[in-house]
């Protein structure tokens, strides 16, 4: 009912207003949403642990990360400080075989032929000890130029050979495992 000067304020008509019975039956179904209860001590606990579990469980698996990490790379910083050691040896050797050269294959009994024998014998042992720190030769003679392998210096035209072809190593390369320590200089085919 409304007072004159007042505004109805259902804006539907008395018949609309009117709520059936289900309607009625339908809204003391709803039921408000319970409260959520406030968690207990002890969840809160579970949850912090377990939160401080992964936590910890990250960090360790970080921390044998960088364990694993940093003895790769000592173990690549030995490598290449024993190449470059290595490499510096490698010009030793080519003054032993210009040594060995210039004293030439002298058929006298002299003291050039001891001398000879002294620094074969000095060379031989020196090569030794570069082989058994596992420095190799490369083989370069007659197989393909490879940049990353040889180093050309020059070519020669050779109607025997094919084009691409390495005829002479001026200077012989070597390995250090699976590391180029020097690469050889040679002279290909054209």
């Amino acid at each position: 009912m409304t007072v004159p000067g007042e505004q109805e304020l259902d804006p539907r008509s008395d018949d609309e207003s009117a709520e059936t019975p289900e309607e009625i039956e339908d809204l003391e179904e709803v039921e408000e949403p319970e409260e959520p209860e406030e968690p207990c001590l002890e969840d809160v606990l579970r949850a912090e642990r377990d939160a401080f579990e992964g936590k910890w469980l990250r960090v360790v698996a970080e921390l044998d990360n960088v364990r694993k990490r940093s003895r790769r790379e000592v173990t690549e910083t030995r490598r290449f400080t024993q190449a470059e050691i290595l490499r510096s040896l490698l010009e030793v050797q080519d003054n032993f075989e210009r040594a060995l050269q210039s004293v030439g294959d002298s058929s006298d009994t002299g003291e050039s032929g001891v001398f000879r024998e002294g620094v074969e014998l000095i060379f031989q042992k020196f090569r030794g000890v570069l082989k058994d720190k596992g420095v190799e030769p490369m083989e370069a003679l007659g197989v393909e130029f490879d940049p990353n392998f040889h180093e050309a210096v020059g070519q020669l035209p050779r109607e025997d050979t094919e084009p691409g072809l390495v005829i002479e190593v001026v200077q012989q390369g070597f390995h250090f495992g699976d590391m180029v320590l020097r690469p050889a200089r040679v002279i290909i085919s054209s």
